[in-house]
């Protein structure tokens, strides 16, 4: 799907045509994000080519809003000692992916064009533990020493500002390299000239370290509204910065990782581009879908042989018709429980609920599936009354059935995702359509369990 369909047909006309310098030209005028859609636009072979006459420094700042694929195209098709050039003018996270996601030995042939300490850099960068936040910080950013003066501060940062990702913050470190205080550039721009940084920096440091979870390094980012999050190792030695820009797109991920796994899809690869709706094959779409809806198939099973388990039951009573009040039933405990285990998970999510919380949690959500059930269970007693006037007491069947269902889907939609974060499992893995099928095969349990008691135990 084209989002620049008036550009493209000019573009290619100028890729046919050989234009090259009125493309780049073109290209060069435009922020490298809005490139970065055109060239995916112009489909592979004409979009390489445009990132290829790019500037330097352009197709360098470009190469991280393109997609993962393209970019290990383009690198793999450019000889070395190019390769190298371009990564030295990526910012050091960025390319730091980029190196992994290349074969070692085309990685190896790149990395030797390179000088030692970039090489070191990039080699560290890509060897932290995918999904900590250590692999997603980068090592671009501006120190200072707490005795320089406002004015000495000043003319490093001057020398250092065009090779730093950003000099918004100065992480003020001691002689061992550890994190002492933050200096915001205001601050120190309006400080008086004979004051020292250790008078003015802030000490109080919001940080993370290098193997927490990017999620939650990234949602300190966004809580404490930060420019970006220094990171640091064991030692309190600072080793990086994860940027706001890093940290919105971690939670982006996360978000859609979330989203997926809920609806009983699993997530793309990281870096992959299957997150990307339009670009994602059918066949990886089939991957990603078929062994959850293997196993809700599996579950769904369960409700067949719940039923065939009561079908006595069912023939002595069969002057009420009881399978045309299933679908009601399941329905309401599916839907109950789906509301509930996504509430759940929010609260997780935003560090509103903890484990210690679970007790709590169950009783106010099972509170909830009370109220709710009585509330639906009078209406299920009405409908079932309208329909069997002779048998009030059936109504009162549906009446109690909806109100376990409820009470028991709500329940359970609370306790499962909650043992799944105790026990350090992903509480979004807890799909609604698995707490469905769950709530689905309990549920007539409940429901065949009342009818056999009032029906014909008591009746």
């Amino acid at each position: 799907m084209l989002r620049n369909p008036l550009l493209v047909p000019d573009l290619r006309e100028l890729i046919r045509a050989g234009e090259t310098l009125a493309l780049a030209e073109f290209l060069s005028d435009h922020h490298p994000g809005h490139v970065a859609e055109i060239i995916e636009d112009l489909g592979d072979s004409e979009g390489d080519t445009a990132l290829r006459l790019l500037p330097d420094r352009t197709r360098a700042e470009v190469m991280s809003y393109v997609e993962p694929d393209r970019q290990v195209r383009v690198v793999e098709a450019m000889p070395p000692a190019e390769a190298a050039s371009l990564l030295h003018l990526m910012s050091h996270d960025d390319r730091a992916h980029l190196v992994n996601r290349l074969d070692d030995d085309r990685a190896d042939e790149i990395l030797r064009n390179l000088a030692q300490a970039e090489r070191e850099d990039i080699r560290r960068l890509a060897s932290y533990e995918p999904g900590t936040a250590g692999s997603y910080m980068t090592t671009d950013y501006a120190t200072l020493l707490p005795d320089l003066t406002r004015r000495e501060a000043l003319d490093r940062l001057r020398r250092e500002a065009p090779d730093r990702e950003t000099i918004d913050y100065s992480y003020v470190v001691d002689i061992d390299h550890k994190l002492v205080g933050i200096v915001p550039f205001t601050r120190l721009f309006l400080a008086k000239q004979l004051d020292t940084v250790a008078d003015i920096m802030q000490r109080d440091i919001i940080s993370a370290r290098v193997d927490d979870d990017r999620e939650t390094a990234a949602r300190k980012v966004d809580r404490y509204d930060l420019n970006a999050l220094p990171i640091l190792d064991a030692s309190d030695r600072l080793v990086g910065i994860i940027t706001h820009d890093d940290a919105m797109d971690i939670l982006r991920q996360e978000q859609t990782e979330d989203i997926l796994a809920f609806g009983g899809v699993s997530a793309p690869a990281e870096d992959d581009d299957e997150g990307n709706y339009w670009q994602g094959r059918i066949t990886s779409g089939v991957q990603r879908r078929v062994g959850w809806l293997m196993l809700l198939f599996l579950g769904g099973t369960i409700t067949s042989w719940v039923i065939d388990a009561f079908e006595a039951i069912d023939q002595s009573l069969n002057y009420l018709k009881l399978e045309v009040f299933i679908p009601l039933l399941i329905g309401t405990g599916g839907n109950a429980g789906s509301q509930t285990v996504g509430t759940v998970i929010r609260g997780i999510a935003l560090n509103q609920i903890q484990t210690v919380d679970t007790l709590k949690v169950v009783i106010r959500e099972a509170s909830t599936g009370l109220i709710l059930g009585l509330l639906l269970g009078s209406v299920g007693f009405l409908f079932a009354w309208h329909k069997h006037p002779d048998y009030p007491l059936f109504g009162l069947v549906i009446a109690l059935a909806i109100l376990g269902i409820c009470i028991w889907a709500n329940a359970i939609g609370a306790l499962v995702p909650l043992l799944a974060s105790r026990f350090k499992i992903d509480p979004a893995l807890v799909s609604a359509p698995l707490i469905s099928t769950l709530v689905d095969t309990t549920g007539l349990v409940i429901f065949y369990s009342i009818a056999y008691l009032l029906l014909i135990r008591f009746a």
